[in-house]
Order: structure tokens, then sequence, then C-alpha cells
């Protein structure tokens, strides 16, 4: 199993590997405690099995967040990304999007994602990131009282620097 260590800007010190069947519990508890429309255990072990790249960071053996991103045609897209609710705001989201976006470059020319127009947070790490808006889809995501739109968002991936 692959897996490799960073360092946060806040200094948590990140343990990445891949996500496998045996975390199944863990991610689902941390999807729905990040999400209020969480995945369902069977898309993640559709991923796992797939040929999606499923990735978790741990914290001195914590689950803090993880990212599934997939390739294919020229194109990447990030299918989901989580980071713990009290881990959020520490650079945990930041590393898990390099993460990602390491794991696909070189494989892909754009890295594309979808986000709700209300995630401001996660919009602004985005752009702070290289990403930029190409487009909306209207009514995407379920809410409460309805639905709403998603961003559509890439990132041009450096052909450079495609190893950890």
């Amino acid at each position: 199993m692959i897996s490799h260590q960073v360092t946060t800007y806040t200094g948590f010190e990140l343990h990445f590997r891949e996500i496998s069947e045996n975390d199944i519990a863990q991610v689902m508890q941390l999807e729905r405690s990040a999400h209020s429309h969480p995945w369902r255990q069977s898309s993640f072990e559709d991923c796992i099995n797939g040929r999606q790249k499923c990735w978790l960071a741990e914290v001195e053996g914590v689950l803090v967040g993880y990212v599934v991103v997939t390739h294919g045609g020229g194109d990447a897209e990030l299918l989901n990304i989580s980071v713990a609710p009290k881990y959020q705001r520490k650079g945990i989201g930041q590393s898990l999007l390099v993460h990602a976006a390491k794991c696909v470059r070189g494989k892909a020319d754009m890295l594309f994602l979808e986000v709700r127009v209300s995630n401001r947070k996660a919009i602004e790490l985005y752009s702070k990131e290289g990403f930029f808006e190409v487009g909306q889809r209207k009514n995407y995501y379920p809410t409460v009282n309805g639905h709403e739109d998603a961003l559509l968002m890439a990132m041009q991936l450096d052909p450079l620097n495609s190893s950890f």
C-alpha cells in the first residue's frame, strides 16, 4: 500500500494512505459529520474497487480527511473531499487538494470539481490553489428546502512535477 507524509502550514503531520475496505466505517462517519447530504457507503465501495484514487489523511492515527479523484480521457475530476469538522481551516483540505492534483498530474491536463455555490470556504480554497470557474449546474445539489446550484471549477495541471 502506497503512503507518504506531509506537514500542513499549521504544523500537523499528515499521513496519507490509500483507503481500504477496512476504513469504510470511519470514512462514512466522517462523511456524515461533514456533509448535509453524504455519499452512500456503496459509492465509496465502488470507488475503492474501481479505478478511482481514494486517499485518507491521518494525524497520529486519527482519520481527519479524505479525497477521491478519478481520471480518464485527458481530464480528471475531484469526486469528493472532506475534512473532519474539528480539523477544518488548519491546512488539511489544502494538503488533500494538493495530494489529489499530484495523483493525476501527468495523467490529465485539467482537474475539474463541483462545489455548492453556498460553500464559500471551499470556493476560496479552490481559487487559492489555482482553480477557476468554468460554469454552473442548476439545481445540482439537494438541500433541505429543494436544490442549489453547483459551481464548476477547473485547474490546469502542470505536466512537470508528476511525482510526490
